[in-house]
C-alpha cells in the first residue's frame, strides 16, 4: 500500500505542477505525429509500393516473382501494421512519462519502449515471411510436393520466430530468459526422453513434409507394407493397404525403411516368360521379329531409356523359353496388369499365326 500511496501522490503533484509548455504542448505534438503516422502512413507506404512496382526489377528466381506484386503481398503491407503499432504504443508512453516523469521514467519507460519495439519488429517479420511464402506457393508453375514443401518450411519458420520472438521480447521487459533456459532445460530433457516416441514421430512427420520422399495418392512399399497413401500428419500416416484396410502408421517407422515409390517411377519394366515347343524352332527368328515390332508399336511401352528385347533363355526337352523385356510408360497397377495382358496375348497369337506350338512351363 505504501508503495501505490507514493505513486498516486507522485501523479497528482506532477499534475498540479505541470504547465502548458512542459506538459501539453509536448504532449498534442506527440498525439498530432502518432495521428499522422495512422491516417497518412498508409497512402506514403501504397506510393512507395506503386514505385518499385512501376521501375524495372531482376526477375532472378523464377515466374512467380516475375508477376507484379500487390500491396497486401509486399514489404509495404508487411510494414504498415507494425509502424501504427509502434508509434500509437510510443505515444502513449511517451504520455504517461509526462505526467508521472519519475515514476514511469524511472521503472517502466524503457522496458517500455523496448519491448514495443521487438514486438514490432518480430511482427512484420512473420507478416513479410508470410507473405512471400503465399507468393511462392501460389505459382502456377510449381508442382504440389514444391508447394507442401514450401508451407512446411512456412510452419516451421513460423514456430522458430514466435519462440525467438517470446524470447527477445521477454529479454527486452527485463525476464532474465538465460536463467529461465538454464532451469527449464533439466525439465525439458525429462519430458523429452518421456515423450521421446511422440517427439520422434512428429519430427518424421516433419522430415516426410519437407523431403516428401511420398506424397498422397503415391503407392508406396516400405518394408513388409504397401499400399496406396492417404493422408500426411504430423504424427502418422494413412496407408490403404492391397485390402482396402486403412492402416494407420507412426511416422518414425519410415524412417527406418526403404521406401519404393512406384508412383514416381519414369518407367516400369516388364518381363515375360512364353514356353514355346522345340517343333517351333525354324520359326524362331519370324516369332522373335514379330515380337519386337509389336512391342516398338506399342502405345504403352517407351524405348527411351531401353530398347525392347526378345530371346530365348533356356531349352529344354520337349520346349525353350521365349523372353520378352521392355519398360513401360508410367501407369497405376490395373494399367500395369492389363498392358501385361496384352502383350502376353499378342506374343501368342504371333507364335500361333508363325506356325509355332505354344508349350508348357519349365
Amino acid at each position: 500500500m505504501g508503495g501505490a500511496g507514493w505513486r498516486v501522490t507522485d501523479m497528482l503533484e506532477s499534475l498540479r505542477r505541470m504547465t502548458v509548455m512542459e506538459t501539453l504542448l509536448p504532449g498534442t505534438m506527440a498525439l498530432g505525429l502518432s495521428s499522422a503516422a495512422w491516417l497518412l502512413l498508409p497512402n506514403v507506404l501504397r506510393r512507395c509500393h506503386s514505385y518499385v512496382e512501376s521501375v524495372p526489377k531482376a526477375r532472378m528466381h523464377g515466374q512467380e516473382y516475375a508477376d507484379s506484386v500487390p500491396f497486401h503481398q509486399s514489404v509495404f503491407g508487411a510494414l504498415e501494421d507494425p509502424i501504427r503499432l509502434f508509434s500509437g504504443a510510443l505515444t502513449f508512453s511517451y504520455l504517461g512519462y509526462l505526467v508521472a516523469p519519475r515514476s514511469l521514467g524511472s521503472q517502466y519507460l524503457f522496458q517500455i519502449r523496448s519491448g514495443v519495439t521487438t514486438a514490432s519488429f518480430i511482427w512484420f517479420l512473420y507478416l513479410y515471411k508470410r507473405n512471400v511464402f503465399m507468393r511462392i506457393a501460389s505459382g502456377k508453375s510449381l508442382s504440389h510436393d514444391s508447394k507442401e514443401r514450401y508451407l512446411t518450411m512456412d510452419r516451421l519458420s513460423s514456430i522458430a520466430l514466435v519462440v525467438l520472438g517470446s524470447m527477445a521480447l521477454a529479454e527486452s521487459c527485463g525476464v532474465a530468459v538465460q536463467s529461465v533456459i538454464t532451469v527449464g532445460g533439466i525439465g525439458g530433457m525429462a519430458t523429452a526422453f518421456a515423450a521421446r516416441d511422440l517427439l520422434g514421430n512428429i519430427i518424421s512427420g516433419l522430415g516426410i513434409q519437407f523431403w516428401s520422399p511420398f506424397s498422397v495418392g503415391d503407392y508406396i512399399t516400405a518394408g513388409d507394407l504397401s499400399g496406396e497413401v492417404v493422408d500426411i500428419g504430423i504424427h502418422s500416416t494413412e496407408i490403404l493397404n492391397r485390402d482396402k484396410f486403412p492402416t494407420i502408421v507412426p511416422n518414425s517407422f519410415f524412417s527406418s525403411q526403404v521406401i519404393v515409390n512406384r508412383s514416381r517411377v519414369k518407367t516400369r519394366g516388364l518381363e515375360l516368360n512364353v514356353p514355346v515347343k522345340l517343333t517351333s524352332l525354324e520359326k524362331l527368328p519370324t516369332i522373335t521379329s514379330e515380337v519386337r515390332s509389336m512391342l516398338q508399336s506399342h502405345s504403352k511401352v517407351t524405348t527411351e531409356d531401353e530398347k525392347t528385347r526378345c530371346y530365348v533363355s533356356q531349352v529344354g526337352s520337349t520346349s525353350f523359353n521365349l523372353i520378352i523385356s521392355c519398360n513401360l510408360k508410367p501407369m497405376n497397377m490395373d494399367d500395369f496388369l492389363l498392358t501385361q495382358e496384352e502383350i502376353l496375348l499378342e506374343t501368342s497369337r504371333i507364335v500361333v499365326r508363325s506356325g509355332g506350338a505354344l508349350g508348357a512351363s519349365m
